[in-house]
């Protein structure tokens, strides 16, 4: 079932991959996975072929893709295969290299077994690349040079694009994982003082003992959109993002998340402004960046 509205911009394909075979995308999260199937890269209307608890055992998790493939009659019928997925990759993009949430997924050959199962391309992505790929490509980043996109969901991800005349760059960055002074709690990475504890979906259950969905003290809510202003404040200084997309299901969830936090914000920034926009792809936008990567450079791309 298509899951995007007509109402989203048609936007012109340029990439040689061939079209004549599908591609698939998946978008592995540190909750849930999801198998979407591509007919265009021109559109980001797909098709769902499986929705499914994230397993935490790697093989489990190339089993289940190959498996939901296979049913579809899709083994060796892809143009390619793009996976984003909630972790640090290898420079190459070639395989995990940190994943707090999904450890068995380290130094895993992932990129190399998918290919070698499907018998065609397979490009990997952290997460907020992907989503930062499909809302430049088909949502509200598109007019954008200097932009951001940030998930909050089970963990606390960003990826930033710099552009000039035409050249721009997609660069993965670890914006739960900077530090706050005067913060003592450590981070499921190990280390002491990062914002994820504060902002991450299942660092902030283990801390409370409940799902955040039933976190509904207003100081519960000052203090997240506290910590979390400081880290966008500090992301626009240091990098001179102009806009930022934000999706991930806390935010999708909470829709008085975005004001509150762009209050924050312009209390504290000075000299220009950050202006935070929800992601039209919403919760789509991962599996949509991660087709598209088979349109897109690897060199352009800073993993």
């Amino acid at each position: 079932m298509p899951t995007q509205s007509d109402a989203l911009p048609h936007m012109a394909h340029t990439s040689s991959t061939p079209m004549m075979f599908p591609t698939v995308g998946v978008d592995i999260g540190g909750t849930n996975t999801r198998i979407g199937l591509f007919a265009s890269l021109d559109t980001p209307t797909f098709t769902l072929l499986a929705r499914f608890p994230t397993p935490q055992e790697y093989a489990q998790q190339v089993e289940q893709i190959c498996g939901t493939l296979r049913e579809h009659g899709l083994l060796k019928a892809l143009a390619g295969i793009g996976v984003s997925i909630g972790g640090r990759l290898a420079l190459d993009g070639r395989m995990v290299t940190i994943a707090p949430n999904l450890l068995d997924y380290v130094q895993q050959p992932l990129a190399a077994d998918l290919e070698t199962r499907l018998g065609c391309p397979a490009r990997l992505a952290h997460d907020p690349v992907c989503g930062l790929l499909g809302e430049k490509r088909f949502g509200v980043l598109a007019s954008s040079e200097r932009c951001a996109y940030v998930t909050l969901s089970t963990g606390t991800g960003a990826a930033i694009h710099l552009e000039k005349a035409g050249v721009g760059v997609t660069v993965s960055i670890e914006i739960g994982h900077q530090l706050l002074d005067g913060n003592e709690l450590r981070c499921l990475c190990g280390q002491i003082g990062c914002l994820e504890p504060f902002t991450g979906g299942r660092q902030l259950e283990q801390r409370y003992g409940r799902p955040i969905e039933q976190l509904q003290d207003s100081a519960f809510w000052e203090t997240f959109s506290d910590k979390l202003a400081l880290g966008l404040v500090n992301l626009a200084q240091l990098t001179k993002v102009e806009v930022i997309a934000v999706s991930g299901a806390i935010a999708l969830h909470n829709p008085f998340l975005l004001p509150l936090l762009q209050q924050k914000i312009d209390a504290r920034l000075n000299w220009t402004r950050l202006v935070l926009i929800p992601a039209r792809l919403k919760e789509d936008a991962p599996l949509v960046g991660a087709a598209l990567l088979l349109a897109t450079p690897e060199e352009s791309i800073l993993h």
